[in-house]
C-alpha cells in the first residue's frame, strides 16, 4: 500500500441466502393447509355447541318475561289464567293478553281484522323465529312470520265444568269452557305452562300450516299441535311455578302432523296417560270424568302434568 492512498472499503455481507426470494415447497403449503382443515374440524363442532346453547338460553329467558307476564295477569285478574286459545275472545288469549305487562302496543301499520289487535314480537317467540325470514308481503297466510307461533300454551288450561253461559265468539250459542284459576294446578313445578311447539322451523313452510299458527300445545292429541324438540334434542317449557327449564330427558317418539300434512314427521313427546293394556292415549276431547272412571294410569314416560282429568280441559 502506498503512502497517502485511499484502500477501497470492503463490506462483507453476513450470512446472505443464496435464493432470497424462496416460496413454500408444495410439501409445506399441503401441510399448513392439513393443519388448518384439522383445526376446523375441531372447533366448528365446538362453536356450533356454544352457538346451541346460547339460542337455548336466550329461548329461556324470553320465556321466564312471559311467566312473569303471566304472574301480573293473574294478579290482576283474580287468580285467572290467560286463555290458551281464541275460542274465548282476542283479549283473553294469552298471546294477546300478555302484552300490557310487556309494553307493546298492539297491531301494525296495514294490518286487518285480528292481527290488527295483535303485537307480533320477538320476545313472545323462541330465538328460532328470527331465523324464519319476513315473508309479510308474500300472500300467503301460512308462510308469513306473523303466522308462525313458536311459543305455544298448554292447551288444557282451561275449564270445562262452567255452568252454560254465551259463548263469548258467538253470542248465540252457549259454552262450558272458561280460564283456569292459578289455584286449579297442584305440583306447579311439573306443571307445563308454556313452551316450545312445533312451527314453521321444524316442518319447513308449507301449504296450510295448522300447528305453525296454533296457540296452543299438547302432548297425544293428533289434532293439536305438540312441543317442538328444537333445542338440543328437547324443549324450553315454562311451567305453572314460573321456572324454565330444557326438558331433553323424555322418551321421543315420531309423530305425524295432522292431515293434510300427515306425510310430515316431527319429533315429539308420548301422551301422559296409559290405558288398560299399557298403551298411551288421548282421553276424547271435552271428557269430564277423572282418569279412574276411564280406567287410566299415568304414563311413566311422561312426568309433566299437562292436565287434571274431571277439572281441567279435555
Amino acid at each position: 500500500m502506498k503512502t497517502g492512498s485511499i484502500e477501497p472499503l470492503k463490506i462483507k455481507t453476513l450470512n446472505k441466502h443464496p435464493y432470497p426470494n424462496r416460496g413454500f415447497t408444495l410439501v409445506e403449503l399441503l401441510v399448513v393447509i392439513g393443519i388448518i382443515a384439522l383445526l376446523v374440524s375441531i372447533l366448528l363442532p365446538a362453536l356450533g355447541k356454544v352457538r346451541a346453547q346460547a339460542q337455548t338460553a336466550q329461548c329461556a329467558s324470553n320465556l321466564r318475561q312471559i311467566g312473569i307476564a303471566f304472574n301480573g295477569y293473574v294478579n290482576d285478574f283474580k287468580g285467572a289464567l290467560p286463555y290458551p286459545t281464541t275460542t274465548f275472545g282476542e283479549s283473553t288469549l294469552w298471546f294477546n293478553a300478555i302484552d300490557r305487562y310487556l309494553s307493546a302496543k298492539q297491531g301494525r301499520q296495514g294490518a286487518t281484522g285480528v292481527a290488527a289487535g295483535r303485537a307480533y314480537k320477538k320476545y313472545k317467540q323462541c330465538i328460532v323465529w328470527n331465523q324464519l325470514g319476513d315473508a309479510r308481503d308474500s300472500g300467503a297466510q301460512d308462510n308469513v312470520l306473523e303466522f308462525a307461533r313458536t311459543y305455544k300454551m298448554n292447551s288444557m288450561l282451561r275449564k270445562n265444568n262452567y255452568p252454560p253461559r254465551p259463548n263469548p265468539t258467538n253470542p248465540s250459542t252457549t259454552t262450558r269452557y272458561g280460564p283456569a284459576k292459578i289455584t286449579d294446578m297442584k305440583q306447579t313445578s311439573r306443571f307445563v305452562m308454556v313452551g316450545d311447539g312445533v312451527s314453521i322451523d321444524t316442518t319447513g313452510p308449507i301449504p296450510s300450516q295448522w300447528e305453525s299458527g296454533q296457540f296452543s300445545m299438547e302432548v297425544g292429541d293428533t289434532t293439536q299441535a305438540n312441543p317442538a324438540l328444537r333445542h338440543r334434542d328437547g324443549a324450553n317449557i315454562l311451567f305453572v311455578d314460573g321456572h324454565v327449564r330444557l326438558v331433553n330427558d323424555l322418551k321421543r317418539i315420531r309423530k305425524p302432523l295432522r292431515a293434510p300434512q300427515q306425510y310430515i314427521i316431527v319429533d315429539s313427546w308420548e301422551s301422559e296417560y296409559l290405558n288398560a293394556s299399557g298403551q298411551p292415549v288421548a282421553p276424547a276431547a271435552g271428557e269430564t270424568r277423572d282418569i279412574t272412571a276411564l280406567g287410566l294410569t299415568r304414563n311413566p314416560n311422561m312426568p309433566l302434568i299437562w292436565s287434571e282429568l274431571g277439572k281441567l280441559y279435555r
